[in-house]
């Protein structure tokens, strides 16, 4: 009897054991690798799941965590502010954070990309709980992106994005759509020249600071109405690294180089586009009569240039939408499923519709 006492304690034992290691070895239902863009399923799940706890800090697929509100520390990192629309998007952080009453530190890069790394470094060491970067460079932001993530914090591109995994390097990345800004401006010049009966079209690109994906989408997006026009020639295609004076001798030399003999001009941001029309004043060239020229952004300045008549149109590219952001933040802080690009909303303005939109310049 004391022999069959201890096999029966013997099995209990073993089975015992077997049922701990099963459950060790099942992985928790709540945890998830799967990318943001299964986020219509997940969403309903999620918010059932663990309705209470989300409120104080959700997560997203890379298992970052967002904090509360009452904790909340952003931490900005700005590419640099060497035009009017960078130190107007600065500026509209602080304020949107000042008037929510959150805590925020921004930094400055000035342009130079090891920099950008280190400020986010130094960010995260004073203890900021979601970091906002605006990249001067897509893929070399990435030791900045590792450098989130190993310590949990949730990142989100703001203007200039990353060439990293949404959902996984970056929460999301909220901008005006690139592709559509320079979309546009191509289509512009199109129906102009269309209007006027000029064909072929012969057209130059000046472009912003190379290696941002705001650069590469409008080039992207400016190829895209050049071929659905199917009569652009491009005389030229060169960087001016989204300064004023730099276009100006950019645009100078091309006029040199070609004779003059130019229909339109494609220019990345009205920074550029200001000085291209400096140029051509140069050049005895008017706008909208010798060459139709286009800008991006939306600054006063561009926009009484069209007014005047020196600026053709111009595709907006608001720098206020630090209230967007932190929309967004406030949505994940609630553990409410937040998408991977969030647009903001652009115009084109011209002529026709300049006295309409004047205020929204800035």
């Amino acid at each position: 009897m004391k022999k069959m006492k201890t096999l029966a304690c013997l099995a209990l034992v073993v089975v015992m054991a077997l049922t701990l290691f099963v459950a060790c070895s099942t992985p928790a239902a709540t945890e998830s690798t799967a990318p943001s863009a299964s986020a219509e399923a997940s969403q309903e799940a999620s918010a059932s799941a663990s309705a209470e706890p989300s409120k104080e800090a959700g997560t997203t697929a890379s298992n970052v965590t967002w904090p509360s509100k009452e904790d909340l520390f952003v931490g900005y990192s700005q590419a640099d502010l060497a035009s009017t629309w960078r130190t107007v998007e600065s500026d509209d952080m602080q304020a949107v954070a000042d008037e929510r009453g959150y805590k925020i530190a921004i930094t400055n890069a000035e342009g130079d990309t090891e920099r950008q790394i280190s400020d986010v470094e130094s960010l995260l060491a004073q203890g900021c709980n979601v970091m906002v970067i605006t990249a001067i460079d897509a893929d070399a932001i990435q030791p900045a992106l590792d450098a989130c993530k190993e310590k949990g914090v949730p990142v989100i591109m703001k203007s200039r994005g990353s060439n990293g995994t949404p959902g996984e390097d970056y929460a999301t990345f909220i901008a005006s759509d690139f592709v559509w800004e320079g979309e546009q401006a191509g289509n512009w010049i199109a129906n102009a020249c269309k209007e006027k009966g000029i064909d072929p079209v012969k057209v130059v690109e000046i472009q912003g600071i190379i290696g941002g994906t705001d650069v590469r989408d409008r080039g992207q997006g400016f190829a895209n109405a050049a071929e659905t026009a199917g009569n652009f020639e491009v005389v030229a295609q060169q960087s001016a690294n989204f300064s004023r004076p730099e276009a100006q001798e950019v645009v100078q030399n091309i006029l040199q180089s070609s004779g003059g003999d130019i229909d339109a001009i494609y220019c990345q941001n009205d920074e550029m586009a200001l000085g291209a029309s400096l140029a051509l004043q140069a050049a005895g060239k008017k706008v909208g009569e010798d060459v139709f020229l286009v800008g991006v952004d939306g600054m006063k300045e561009a926009l009484d240039a069209i007014k005047n008549g020196t600026l053709s149109a111009t595709v907006t590219c608001n720098p206020r939408f630090a209230s967007t952001l932190f929309d967004t933040i406030e949505k994940a802080m609630n553990g409410e499923q937040i998408d991977t690009f969030i647009p903001v909303e652009d115009k084109v303005i011209d002529k026709t519709n300049v006295d309409e939109y004047y205020e929204y310049g800035f």
